[in-house]
């Protein structure tokens, strides 16, 4: 995707404090963390990063930027709010207007909406602008319409009406699952459940023409409009595909289920003509910020969550196509999520979500705009039991994830619209799925238990009543793939695969995630060197989903961990590539899981165990079963291991 840059002439935009003449309003201090990116793709830091260099604010800067700001066409208008932390009496704003021309807006927000205080469109050249504004308020929106308009320097004069609030007391985040629970799949309803059985939970990929036949050109309209999910909407002569007894079977197989909603209704997007299911599931007139744009997507979860989920619903809300046993309840799914990849800037405008667009989308759909949109619209207001997922993003942007918090703050008085936080990532050597890989890279190498470390410290500050799911990560064998796991010596791409995949969920173990699903469970087409095409660990469904060595191993590291959660690192002084991880659950259950993390094929020799004491059985991955091979048992003090690239399992007796 083509980016522009601001190059900016003075100074990397950024904020700052200016002094004013002693009869004037003093200055109002501003800090970094102030800053909210509404567009969900800012980097605001580098807005802030060189007050330093600023000589006299009230002159143009001297120095020269090193940095700007990033954005794309796709992300404009771009809004930016400065969050005064307190209510402020803001008596004059100003900037350094560098280059180019564009309008810049600026609202306040009253506390029933925002307010324009002022617009500038920046037709001078590196010269101060001044507004008088005389507003009170919270917060201060910038709005910049295009890449055009661009200024160098914000600063804000006025006082400060309220003392800091306290921090309150934040809830402690939820404990995460046993790691039987927390080892998940992606996966398709025609996927068998033998070999789902391997994984604890699955993310079922779950088109919403699927229920709602919406391709049909006669499909009544929104709320008129009927579900069918046993047999499926889309169903021909002699066959449909079966929900209620899909996850019922899973649920007899001890494998938790939810499904992810993908793809816009067609009669919730009101749409004649072409038709683009990833577009946002909204009228073409309709405001995609507002929660009642999305009250027909909000219905669909109302419905899904109704049948599949544990509480019974009156049966005259529930809208159905006729031959369809009007069930509710059933108790199926303890989740739903309501979309995939809102932020897939690929597809265009229409389909990209920024944060507040889709801030928006899980209010109707969690729980129908706290009950303003009506009895039948939300998962939540089907079942208030259910856990609300939020659609995965495609990347792991922190300002993204503020954005939505404020959105929240301000419509619903801070109730965040959402009970996980659900992200993507992929290791490779372009740091995920926003840059351009030409090779997937260990999980070590990526530093995903470092990444992932920092937005679980983010989510305990911000969302500690929220579960964090990475809901997508995973390698391609192809070699050709931008993706692949890469054959490494003797070590061939199937157990490459195979190793990274393990090591993937024990670094995000590690890391304080509460739950994740590897992408996916079959190939797509072995021979396509396509990204994505050859993740599974089996073969594809035309070749009979045949298991792939990676699929033993994960089976395996979810059978010995059934019952234990991850409880500490045990770091080896020693050798900074040895990785170290204790698993424990109750009655003194206790299993090490010890490996290389290093890409190169080495082992070390005669490793001693250290904390460990009594019996103990050591046990390695293998290609033909998912309970792993032993191949040492006996006293731990006594043992001597080799160590590799491949974890090894240490379970004491």
């Amino acid at each position: 995707m083509p980016i522009s840059t601001f190059r900016l002439t003075t100074l990397a935009a950024f904020l700052s404090l200016v002094s004013l003449a002693a009869a004037a309003a003093p200055p109002i201090p501003l800090r970094p963390e102030m800053l909210i990116d509404l567009s969900g793709r800012g980097q605001l830091a580098e807005l802030v990063d060189e007050q330093d260099q600023l000589a006299d604010p009230q002159q143009p800067p001297t120095s020269k930027p090193n940095r700007g700001w990033q954005g794309a066409q796709l992300y404009y208008p771009l809004p930016v709010v400065i969050d005064l932390q307190t209510p402020h009496q803001v008596a004059t704003i100003r900037w350094y207007d560098v280059e180019g021309s564009g309008l810049l807006t600026v609202d306040a927000w009253t506390g029933d909406g925002w307010q324009e205080v002022c617009r500038d469109e920046l037709k001078k050249y590196q010269a101060w602008s001044t507004h008088a504004i005389d507003v009170k308020t919270r917060y201060l929106r910038l709005t910049f319409a295009n890449p055009g308009a661009a200024i160098a320097e914000v600063a804000l004069e006025g006082k400060s009406l309220a003392a800091a609030a306290p921090v309150s007391k934040r809830l402690s985040p939820p404990q995460p699952p046993t790691m039987d629970k927390f080892i998940g799949v992606n996966a398709f309803i025609d996927d068998p459940v033998e070999r789902l059985a391997a994984f604890g939970m699955v993310r079922e990929y779950h088109n919403a023409q699927w229920d709602d036949g919406a391709a049909s050109e006669t499909a009544a309209p929104f709320p008129q409009h009927a579900f069918a999910y046993s047999p499926s909407a889309v169903r021909g002569p002699g066959w449909g595909w079966d929900f209620d007894r899909f996850y019922e079977d899973l649920k007899e197989a001890g494998v938790e289920i939810f499904p992810c909603l993908q793809g816009a209704d067609k009669y919730a997007a009101a749409k004649e003509g072409p038709f683009k299911s990833q577009d946002k599931p909204i009228a073409p007139d309709a405001d995609p910020t507002d929660p009642a744009s999305y009250a027909a997507h909000g219905a669909h979860l109302f419905q899904t969550t109704a049948r599949y989920g544990s509480t019974q619903v009156d049966p005259s809300l529930l809208t159905l196509e006729k031959g369809q046993e009007p069930k509710s309840g059933l108790r199926l799914i303890d989740s739903i999520e309501n979309w995939n990849e809102p932020d897939k800037w690929w597809e265009g405008r229409g389909a990209y979500f920024n944060p507040l667009e889709l801030a928006a989308m899980c209010s109707a759909d969690y729980d129908g705009h706290q009950g303003k949109l009506g009895p039948g619209v939300g998962a939540k207001t089907a079942d208030p039991n259910i856990r609300f997922v939020m659609a995965g993003l495609a990347t792991t942007e922190l300002s993204y994830l503020q954005a939505m918090e404020l959105w929240a703050r301000l419509y619903r008085g801070g109730e965040f619209p959402a009970d996980v936080i659900n992200l993507h990532h992929y290791s490779n050597d372009a740091g995920g799925q926003a840059g351009r890989p030409t090779t997937g890279i260990s999980p070590e190498e990526d530093k995903l238990k470092e990444r992932f470390e920092k937005i679980v410290a983010f989510r305990n500050q911000h969302f500690p009543q929220c579960e964090l799911w990475v809901s997508e990560f995973g390698y391609d064998v192809h070699p050709k793939s931008v993706q692949r796991a890469p054959a490494i010596g003797a070590t061939s791409a199937e157990e490459t695969q195979a190793r990274w995949l393990v090591r993937s969920y024990l670094e995000l173990a590690a890391a304080g995630v509460d739950r994740a699903q590897m992408y996916m469970l079959r190939d797509v087409n072995l021979e396509d060197p396509t990204k994505f095409a050859s993740s599974g660990v089996t073969s594809s469904k035309a070749t009979g989903h045949q298991p792939r060595r990676s699929w033993y191993y994960v089976a395996t590291l979810k059978n010995v961990l059934t019952g234990l959660r991850f409880e500490t690192e045990i770091v080896h002084k020693d050798n900074d590539d040895l990785r170290h991880y204790r698993f424990s659950g109750e009655k003194d259950q206790q299993v090490d899981v010890i490996w290389l993390a290093t890409a190169k094929d080495q082992k070390l020799a005669d490793f001693t165990l250290t904390g460990i004491d009594g019996e103990i059985e050591v046990l390695e991955l293998v290609g033909d079963s998912t309970a792993g091979k032993s191949i040492a048992k006996g006293e731990a003090k006594t043992m001597r291991l080799e160590v590799g690239e491949s974890p090894i399992l240490v379970r004491k007796l």
